[in-house]
């Protein structure tokens, strides 16, 4: 139970201060006002990490091209 408590502080406190807390239920509180979504700045490496998938995608789409085009012709001869 007490984890359930910590978990809420920690997520009310990175909200910043429009952050307004309503109890709902038994033990459960939803928090109101704040932006849901993550902000990108607070995550390191995202474009990074999005542009790394994007090269490895066009290098797969460019693999199947090579194969389709060059490879398979080979070998069916």
């Amino acid at each position: 139970m007490g984890g359930d408590q910590a978990l809420v502080r920690a997520v009310e406190m990175s909200l910043g201060g429009s952050a307004r807390m309503g109890g709902k239920g038994r033990g459960r509180f939803v928090i109101d006002g704040g932006d849901p979504g993550i902000p990108l700045d607070r995550v390191p490496y995202f474009l990074t990490d999005l542009r790394q998938i994007a090269i490895v995608g066009a290098l797969m789409v460019v693999l199947l091209v090579v194969a389709a085009y060059f490879v398979i012709p080979q070998v069916l001869k």
